[in-house]
C-alpha cells in the first residue's frame, strides 16, 4: 500500500532511528513509540517501510504480529520476535525460557504471581542481551491483541532501555475497551511513551491514491465521492479503485462492489466485536448512535461502551449521523446473516412500538419480520401504508400493504388491507388492482367495509366498466347504517356525483343529504369532491366565460398533493377544452406536465397526455396530435386505460384519418374496447372519430350509423350539447356523401339554430356543410362566415378544407384571381397540419370536376401525386391555361410538368398520353413499366399503371 500523505510520520520515525544510530542509545523517558490510528490506516504499511529503512541503516530488526486469536496463547509475541535470533545459543536458550514461561503462565490462567514474575524477568532479561551486540529495533503490529505475558515481558525490557541502543515500536488501533486493559496500561505509560499518529486520508490524499491506481482523468472525477463512501480509509480507497478498474465501462461515479464490501467487512472483524454488533444495528434500524435502539439492540453489558463507538475505533465507518454512507450499509447487510437481519428488525419493531413510535418508523422494520404474530403488527402496517399513500410513496405503501395483507388473519382488518392495496396498485396500474376490487366487493356485502373505505374501490369499478358491481355496492352502502354518518354520506354523494358523470344513462338512488347539509365543513368536502364534475356539466349546459374562469381557479387552486385533485385538475382542462379555449388548455396542460407531483399518479398523468394530444389535434397540428395520442397509449397497459382508452384511441384515430393514413387508422379501430365504454361520454367520441374514418374511407352509410347512434345517446342522457359531439352535422357530412341534400340541410340547419354565438368552431363546421348542401351565391358567402370564424378560434385544418372549398366555389364562379388565392392558402395551411393534398367537398367540386367523385384520385406508377394529376387532365384534352386554372398553378409550371411527365413515360403528345393512360378503357390497369429503353411485347413504348 502506498504511504500516501505519511511521509511526516515515516519522516519522525527516522529521525529517531538516526539518533539511536548516531547516540547509542534512546532519550531518557521516550522508551516506546506507538503509531496509533484506525483499522485500515495504513500503521502495518508505515511499519514494514520503516522495518526495511532500519535494516538498510544497520540496526537488527526483530518483529511480531499479534493477533486477537492468540491472546490466549501466553508469550506467542515474545516467541515471534526471537524466531529469527541468528545465534543457535540463543534459540535454544529463548526455546527453553519460553516453554517454561508458558506453562507458568497456562497453570495461573493468566493472574500474576511470584512465578510468571520470575519467569517474565528472565525473559526479559534474555531480551536485554540482545542489545549489547549493536543497534536494536523492536516492532509489534497490532499490539492491542498481544497475549498478557508477552506484555509483561515487553513492559519488563521497556522499563530498562533508557540509554540503551533499542528502539520499540508498536503499532496499535483506537479499542472502545482495550484487552487486560490494567497490563496493557501498563506497557503505554505516559511518560515514557511517544505517540505518533495516522488520521485518515485527506481528499487530496485520495485523489492520489486513486490518480495513482486508476489515473488522472478518472480520480479527478470519482475523488470526492470516493473520500465520501471511504471517509478516507486507505484501504477502503483501495478497494474502490479495485472495483473501478474491473466495472465494465468508464463510470463517472466510484463503484462500491465486491472488492469493497470485502473490505469493509475486513475493517469490521478488526475492530472490537462491539463495534461490529454496533454496526450492525445501525445498518438494519437506520438510526444514528444515539438513537434510543442501538443501546437495547446490542449486549447490554456493552451498553456502557456504546459512547466510544465512533470514527476513531470503527475505522471511519460510524459517524455521529450513523453509518458513513449508504454504500456501507449495503456492505455490513450483506455481511450479516437473513436470521440475524429479521431478528434485529424483529426487535426494533418491538421497540418503537412500545415507545409509541409512529407506524411510518415501525413499518419498515416489519415488512423484513418473517411471521407477524402479534395483532399491532398487521395494524402498523396498514396504518404506514395510507400514509405513505397520502405522501405519493406509492412503491413504498405497496411493500408494507402487500406485506401486511400476507399474514393478516381478521376479516375486517383484511378488508381495510384489501382495499388500501387496491388503491396502491390503482396509482402504478389500474389493472393491477383488479383483483383486489372484488375482494373488496365481498368485504362491503358482509358489512365489512364503510362508505368511506369502499369509495375509491367503487370508482375503480366504474374505471374499468363494472357498472353493475359499482351500482350494487352503492345501493348496498345506501341502505346502511352508515348513510347517516356525514362523512360516509358525503362520500357516497361524491361516489354518486361522478357515476352520474361518466355513466350519465345509468340510474343510481342518491343518499340522503339532510346529514351532509347540517354540516358545514362535509358539505364543503362534497362540494370540493364533485368540483370537476361540475365543472363538466357547467361548460356543456352554458360554455359561457365564466366557466373557463372557474376552471382556471379550480386550477390555481388545486394543489397535486393527493389523485382526487390531479382529477379536478383534468376535468378542469377538459372544461376548458369544450370551452373552445384551447390557448389556455394547452398552457395547463404543459404546466401541470412539467410538475413532478402530477408525474405520481400514472392514471390521471396519462389521461393528461391524452389532453395535450387533443388540444394539438383540435388546432391542427396532427402530426404531434397523433405522436402524443400514442405515447399517452403507451403509459398504461391497454386494459389498464379501462373505458377511458376511447380518448386517446379517438384522437389518434381522427389524426390518422385525416392525414389520409387510413390504414393505421384502421389499425386504431383493432384495439379493444370494453363494452361499457359506449355508455360513457367517452364512448360517444369514439363514435364520432370511428364515423370520420368510415367517411374518410368510402362507407358514408357506416359513418351515418355511428354518428346518428351519437345523436340517439346523447339525447337520452340529455347531454345535447354540439360541444360534445356535433352529431347533427357530421350526420349532415354522410347523407350529403349518399346523395341525401334535403335531409342534409334540414339537419345543418337545426345544428345552426341550436349554437350558441360563442361556438365558432361548430358553426364553422355546420356552415360549411351547409356550402356543400346548397347551390347559388350562397355557397360563397356560408364558406366565407365559415372561414371568418375558424381563424378567430384556430383550427387549422378545418380552416384548409374550408379554404380549399372557398378556392373551388371561387373557380365554379368563375373568379379565378380569388379561387387561386384560396388555393394558396389552403395547400400552405395543409403542410402545416400534415395533412395530404386537399380537395374540395363533393358538393362544392362541381359535377364537371377532372377529379372524378370526392376523395378519388388517379395515380399513375412512375409519377407523383401532383404529375399524376396533371396527366389526367392533359389525356381529357385540357389545355395548359386550363389545367393551370384548374389547379391554381401558372402556365410555366404546368408546362414543366407535362415535360416530366413526357420523358417519364415515353411519350410526345397528349394523343400518345391519353393511349398510354387508356382512359376509353374504364378500370383498366396497365403493369409496371419496364426500364428505359425496353419495349412492351409488339415493339410499343411501355404505358404506366393505374392503381
Amino acid at each position: 500500500m502506498e504511504l500516501t500523505e505519511r511521509s511526516c510520520q515515516l519522516d519522525l520515525l527516522e529521525r529517531r532511528l538516526a539518533e539511536l544510530i548516531a547516540t547509542g542509545g534512546t532519550p531518557t523517558g521516550r522508551t516506546v513509540t506507538v503509531l496509533a490510528g484506525p483499522v485500515g490506516s495504513g500503521k502495518t504499511a508505515l511499519l514494514q517501510t520503516f522495518t526495511r529503512r532500519a535494516i538498510e541503516a544497520g540496526a537488527r530488526v526483530l518483529g511480531a504480529s499479534a493477533s486477537r486469536a492468540e491472546r490466549s496463547v501466553p508469550l506467542e509475541v515474545v516467541r515471534q520476535l526471537v524466531r529469527v535470533a541468528s545465534d543457535p545459543e540463543d534459540r535454544a536458550r529463548f526455546g527453553r525460557l519460553l516453554d517454561a514461561g508458558s506453562l507458568a503462565w497456562a497453570d495461573v490462567e493468566g493472574a500474576d504471581d511470584e512465578d510468571t514474575a520470575r519467569h517474565t524477568a528472565a525473559i526479559g532479561g534474555a531480551l536485554l542481551e540482545l542489545t549489547t551486540r549493536g543497534p536494536l529495533v523492536i516492532t509489534v503490529d497490532d499490539v492491542h491483541h498481544a497475549d498478557v505475558a508477552s506484555l509483561r515481558c515487553l513492559d519488563y525490557v521497556a522499563r530498562r532501555i533508557s540509554g540503551l541502543p533499542v528502539l520499540v515500536l508498536l503499532t496499535e488501533a483506537p479499542r472502545t475497551r482495550p484487552w487486560r486493559p490494567e497490563v496493557y496500561a501498563e506497557l503505554l505509560q505516559p511518560a515514557r511513551l511517544h505517540r505518533i499518529r495516522l488520521p485518515l486520508l485527506t481528499v487530496e490524499g485520495t485523489f492520489q491514491v486513486l490518480a495513482h491506481r486508476l489515473g488522472v482523468p478518472v480520480a479527478r472525477t470519482i475523488a470526492e465521492e470516493s473520500h465520501r463512501i471511504s471517509g478516507g480509509n486507505p484501504l477502503l480507497v483501495h478497494a474502490l479503485a479495485d472495483d473501478q478498474a474491473v466495472a465494465p465501462r468508464p463510470a463517472d461515479r466510484p463503484v462500491a462492489g465486491e472488492s469493497f464490501r470485502e473490505a469493509v467487512l475486513s475493517c469490521l472483524y478488526r475492530c472490537d466485536h462491539l463495534v461490529l454488533d454496533a454496526a450492525r444495528v445501525l445498518a438494519v434500524t437506520g438510526d444514528p448512535p444515539h438513537g434510543s435502539l442501538l443501546p437495547q439492540l446490542v449486549d447490554a453489558r456493552s451498553r456502557s461502551a456504546l459512547g466510544a463507538v465512533d470514527c476513531s475505533t470503527s475505522a471511519g465507518l460510524v459517524t455521529e449521523a450513523g453509518l458513513r454512507h449508504p454504500a456501507v450499509s449495503r456492505a455490513v447487510l450483506d455481511g450479516t446473516t437473513a436470521e440475524e437481519r429479521a431478528r434485529l428488525h424483529l426487535e426494533a419493531a418491538r421497540l418503537l412500538h412500545d415507545e409509541g413510535a409512529p407506524p411510518a418508523r415501525i413499518a419498515p422494520h416489519l415488512v423484513n419480520v418473517d411471521e407477524l404474530t402479534e395483532p399491532w403488527m398487521a395494524h402498523s402496517l396498514l396504518d404506514a401504508g395510507e400514509q405513505a399513500l397520502l405522501d405519493g410513496e406509492v412503491e413504498t405503501a405497496l411493500g408494507y400493504l402487500r406485506r401486511a395483507n400476507r399474514s393478516c388473519a381478521g376479516d375486517c382488518l383484511r378488508a381495510r388491507i384489501r382495499s388500501a392495496l387496491a388503491r396502491a396498485e390503482w396509482q402504478l396500474d389500474p389493472q393491477a388492482a383488479v383483483p383486489h376490487l372484488l375482494g373488496v366487493a365481498t368485504a362491503v356485502r358482509a358489512g365489512h367495509l364503510g362508505s368511506q373505505q369502499a369509495a375509491g374501490p367503487i370508482q375503480y369499478l366504474l374505471w374499468h366498466g363494472e357498472i353493475d358491481k359499482a351500482v350494487e355496492l352503492v345501493q348496498h352502502l345506501s341502505d346502511g347504517a352508515d348513510s347517516a354518518d356525514p362523512r360516509s354520506a358525503a362520500e357516497l354523494l361524491v361516489t354518486t356525483g361522478w357515476m352520474s358523470t361518466l355513466y350519465p344513462g345509468v340510474s343510481v338512488d342518491r343518499p340522503n343529504p339532510t346529514a351532509v347539509a347540517r354540516d358545514p365543513l362535509t358539505l364543503a368536502k362534497v362540494k370540493r369532491g364533485l368540483e370537476g364534475a361540475s365543472l363538466l356539466s357547467a361548460v356543456l349546459e352554458r360554455g359561457d366565460a365564466t366557466v373557463v374562469e372557474q376552471a382556471e381557479r379550480a386550477l390555481h387552486a388545486g394543489g397535486l398533493d393527493d389523485e382526487p385533485r390531479v382529477w379536478s385538475s383534468v376535468c378542469a382542462i377538459i372544461a376548458m377544452i369544450y370551452a373552445d379555449r384551447l390557448d389556455l388548455a394547452g398552457d395547463w396542460c404543459d404546466r401541470l406536465d412539467r410538475n413532478p407531483a402530477a408525474r405520481r399518479y400514472p392514471s390521471p398523468s396519462a389521461t393528461l397526455a391524452a389532453l395535450r394530444a387533443s388540444v394539438s389535434g383540435r388546432l391542427g397540428d396532427l402530426p404531434r396530435a397523433e405522436r402524443l395520442a400514442d405515447e399517452a397509449l403507451r403509459q398504461l397497459s391497454l386494459k389498464g386505460w379501462g373505458v377511458v382508452i376511447g380518448m386517446p384511441l379517438s384522437i389518434r384515430l381522427r389524426a390518422l384519418t385525416f392525414m389520409n393514413e387510413l390504414d393505421a387508422a384502421a389499425d386504431c379501430l383493432q384495439v379493444p374496447v370494453p363494452p361499457a365504454m359506449f355508455e360513457t361520454p367517452i364512448g360517444l367520441h369514439y363514435l364520432h372519430a370511428r364515423g370520420t374514418h368510415a367517411l374518410a374511407a368510402g362507407s358514408p352509410e357506416d359513418a351515418l350509423a355511428d354518428f346518428q347512434l351519437c345523436g340517439q345517446l346523447m339525447t337520452a342522457w340529455r347531454l345535447d350539447f354540439s360541444a360534445l359531439v356535433p352529431w347533427r352535422t357530421e350526420c349532415a357530412r354522410a347523407l350529403l356523401r349518399m346523395g341525401r341534400r334535403q335531409q342534409a340541410r334540414k339537419l345543418v340547419r337545426e345544428e345552426l339554430a341550436r349554437l350558441r354565438p360563442v361556438q365558432l368552431r361548430y358553426r364553422a363546421a355546420a356552415l360549411r356543410v351547409l356550402a356543400s348542401a346548397e347551390d347559388g351565391p350562397d355557397r360563397i358567402t356560408h364558406l366565407r362566415s365559415a372561414v371568418r370564424l375558424l381563424r378567430q378560434c384556430g383550427d387549422r385544418m378545418e380552416l384548409a378544407h374550408n379554404l380549399t372549398d372557398l378556392g373551388h366555389a371561387y373557380q365554379q364562379a368563375g373568379d379565378r384571381r380569388e379561387a387561386r388565392v384560396a388555393a394558396r392558402a389552403a395547400r400552405a395551411l395543409a403542410e402545416e397540419c400534415g395533412i395530404p393534398l386537399l380537395r374540395a367537398s363533393t358538393a362544392t367540386s362541381g359535377s364537371g370536376s377532372a377529379e372524378g367523385p370526392a376523395g378519388t384520385a388517379l395515380v399513375v406508377d412512375g409519377l407523383n401525386d401532383a404529375e399524376s394529376q396533371v396527366a389526367a387532365l392533359a389525356a381529357q384534352g385540357h389545355t395548359n391555361r386550363e389545367i393551370a386554372e384548374k389547379l391554381f398553378l401558372t402556365v410555366s409550371t404546368i408546362e414543366q410538368r407535362l415535360t416530366r411527365i413526357y420523358r417519364k413515360l415515353h411519350v410526345n403528345s397528349r394523343n400518345e398520353l391519353a393511349t398510354r393512360l387508356r382512359l376509353h378503357r374504364p378500370g383498366a390497369t396497365l403493369p409496371h413499366p419496364p426500364p428505359p429503353g425496353q419495349s412492351e411485347p409488339g415493339g410499343r413504348p411501355p404505358g404506366p399503371r393505374f392503381r
